[in-house]
């Protein structure tokens, strides 16, 4: 795809303070959009660890009243976000704060546009979800992992609780107005959240350039965010205090979040979802064990950006031809897969019994229309299999 000729239409809309201790910031931020009571969106391992209370902290001090919803769990389905939207109109809070990962964030919003609209969420999923009615409550996100890119888009990602299926959610109702990326909440994360939402940043930044809809912008944020979360998401992971690497980490999460928000997601996330509503792994360790495996099936038809990112990851593809220095963008995903522990796919629950499904159901997840290349069930069901064959492909 020639960028120089493609047409490209995307909004950046939230403002975003960025840095070390900007959290601090909230409670002056929420006077000044007229907030009076806040409603906190978590989940309880943030309110046991005191990360919620340095955030309410500066509310209070400002005046807001403060509730906190810390029912949230990793993978939530839509039973949390009715009773969630229940509470909100309960409390009559005129402000919703998505503080955690990406499952407390995707939650807030929804909580707040639901809580202004009638039915059932699963009557509204889909790329271009048509919610009648906008939220009234302002809307905030602080992320306290480096990964899901959720403070900055207008999407969310829910499980529909009958189905076990991931839905995915999009719209303009959905995007926070204000959005606090600081890396001071990351540093208490555990090392496996850590680099499994990591990994779904690196992941959402290669995919976000390689999707059809890639911009220019994508594509130069995408190359910065996989430099700067490949050579940090190792250390990390051996030393969780770095505040050097956790910055690098907010920073390169924050950009590929911005990556996916104007170009999407492609056949990687299209899979990780699907076996997440099937195996109820961690989001980001099925993106990470997806990713080379999808990326060798996509090869072919894009070695040359795939050679662009090679060298972002850090790989040497000096004297190397273009398709050749491609193939070590796979070697080195592959590489911090292994330096960060990750399993196979093998592992976590994959089996051969249960390709065709996940292959049918990813067919009609919102992320395969944006892969590079039209997908069939029969490309699923090979990259599954080629999945079941070699754990790590090209090593």
């Amino acid at each position: 795809m020639n960028l120089a000729y493609a047409k490209h239409m995307f909004v950046l809309g939230p403002t975003v303070e960025y840095g070390p201790g900007v959290h601090k910031n909230i409670g002056a931020v929420a006077k000044g959009l007229g907030s009076t009571k806040a409603l906190i969106v978590t989940d309880p391992n943030l309110v046991k660890s005191g990360v919620v209370e340095k955030v309410a902290a500066p509310l209070r001090a400002e005046g807001l009243q403060v509730e906190v919803f810390e029912k949230v769990v990793s993978e939530p389905t839509d039973l949390f976000v009715h009773e969630g939207a229940e509470f909100l109109k309960k409390t009559g809070a005129d402000l919703v704060i998505g503080l955690g990962g990406g499952s407390a964030m995707d939650c807030a919003k929804c909580i707040a546009v639901m809580a202004e609209n009638e039915g059932h969420l699963t009557q509204y999923e889909g790329a271009a979800a048509e919610f009648p009615n906008d939220k009234k409550a302002a809307l905030i996100t602080l992320p306290t992992t480096s990964g899901s890119g959720a403070e900055i888009a207008g999407w969310s990602v829910i499980t529909d609780s009958a189905r076990s299926y991931k839905m995915s959610f999009g719209s303009p109702y959905l995007e926070p107005g204000y959005v606090f990326v600081d890396p001071e909440l990351t540093l208490e994360l555990p090392r496996k959240p850590t680099v499994y939402s990591g990994m779904d940043a690196l992941s959402q930044a290669i995919e976000g350039m390689l999707s059809v809809r890639r911009t220019p912008i994508s594509v130069a944020l995408g190359l910065y965010a996989v430099k700067l979360l490949s050579e940090n998401l190792p250390k990390v992971y051996s030393h969780g205090w770095d505040l050097e690497a956790r910055s690098n980490m907010s920073i390169g999460s924050f950009l590929a979040g911005i990556v996916i928000n104007t170009s999407g997601c492609i056949s990687v996330h299209a899979l990780a979802e699907t076996m997440g509503g099937l195996y109820h792994q961690p989001h980001g360790l099925l993106v990470g064990l997806c990713l080379p495996h999808v990326l060798e099936f996509l090869l072919p038809g894009d070695h040359e950006l795939l050679a662009q990112v090679a060298t972002a990851l850090g790989a040497n593809t000096a004297g190397l031809s273009t398709f050749e220095a491609a193939k070590l963008a796979i070697v080195r995903v592959n590489q911090i897969l292994d330096e960060c522990d990750f399993p196979f796919l093998t592992q976590v629950g994959l089996k051969a019994d249960d390709i065709p499904q996940i292959a049918q159901l990813a067919m009609g997840n919102v992320c395969t229309s944006d892969n590079p290349c039209t997908m069939t069930e029969a490309d699923y069901v090979a990259i599954l299999n080629s999945a079941l064959a070699d754990n790590r492909p090209l090593n």
